[in-house]
């Protein structure tokens, strides 16, 4: 009978035991886009990688200089290569449990644009990116990762925050936030960071009378321009009671110039009686003259003259 009750449930253990191998190896993500030299590398050996290749833990994805790839894993979460980019799926395990899940991919250079899936969002601690300088942890859901030419690491926060750790500290990055990565032993420097700057105040007007805003400047009344100048006025009249300046004086020790001598044909001059002073009006005042209005020359035509020549005289018949 005991015999009998263990034949039974033979065929359930088989495929109970048949069933698990494939859950344990079940892919990690899978290649939804490759161009130019991309390269899928496991312990069985290399094969190119294409759209559908499936990638597991432990696999590593090599682009070449013009190599480009994009991975989607069965958590939802996106990382995009970029060309010569070494990258290794070191651990993965997407069970539904934050007690049991694990994301932990290396970048050994290179660089990549990761956006993280229901691993990183049911706890933030099972999402690792490590490199051969720094740590990159996340508490958001897009970052950015490269290499440059000098060999340093450089880090972008895309949305939400991310943390960066070296065998100094870790700092934190907001989006739109970058930091440096010298050496494991240095803490990352910032190279970008968002700063709330103040608010200019509002211009000052240049001049009384100017607007500022939308409308057009507008100044203050210019002063009147001054008149072209005229003629020069008339000198004021004399007053009679004002005397006169007195002529001017000889040095002293200067001799006299001599008298002319009288013609004696000449007759005597008339002598005129004295008059009383008289006072002369002072002269009228006259305008300065109206500024003479510019006028174009006229233009002249010339035009050659007629010559009218008599008739001709009738011929003479003899």
């Amino acid at each position: 009978m005991q015999s009998n009750h263990s034949s039974t449930r033979w065929p359930l253990w088989m495929a109970v035991a048949a069933a698990w191998p494939l859950q344990g190896l079940a892919a990690a993500g899978m290649v939804q886009f490759a161009t130019g030299d991309v390269q899928l590398r496991r312990a069985a050996g290399a094969l190119p990688a294409m759209k559908g290749s499936e990638v597991e833990s432990g696999d590593i994805v090599v682009t070449g200089a013009n190599g480009r790839a994009q991975i989607r894993f069965s958590d939802g979460g996106l990382v995009a290569l970029y060309p010569d980019s070494h990258f290794m799926v070191t651990r993965y395990a997407d069970t539904g449990d934050a007690a049991q899940d694990q994301f932990a991919v290396n970048l050994v250079r290179g660089g990549l644009r990761a956006i993280t899936g229901w691993i990183g969002k049911r706890d933030a601690r099972n999402y690792k990116v490590t490199t051969p300088t720094a740590l990159v942890g996340i508490r958001g859901s897009a970052f950015l990762i490269a290499f440059n030419e000098q060999g340093e690491l450089l880090v972008t926060g895309e949305q939400d925050e991310i943390e960066v750790c070296t065998e100094a500290g870790c700092v934190g990055l907001k989006a739109g936030e970058s930091v440096r990565v010298i050496s494991s032993r240095q803490l990352p420097v910032y190279t970008h960071t968002r700063a709330v700057l103040p608010v200019p105040p509002p211009p000052v007007p240049w001049a009384v009378g100017e607007q500022l805003g939308n409308e057009r400047n507008t100044q203050a009344p210019a002063e009147p321009a001054p008149t072209p100048p005229g003629p020069a006025p008339a000198p004021a009249p004399m007053d009679p009671s004002v005397p006169a300046p007195p002529p001017p004086t000889r040095p002293p020790g200067t001799p006299a110039p001599p008298a002319p001598a009288p013609d004696p044909g000449a007759p005597p001059p008339p002598s005129r009686p004295p008059q009383p002073p008289t006072t002369r009006p002072p002269p009228p005042v006259t305008p300065a003259p109206a500024p003479t209005p510019v006028t174009r020359p006229p233009i002249i035509i010339l035009r050659p003259p007629i010559i009218v020549l008599p008739p001709a005289p009738p011929p003479i018949i003899r």
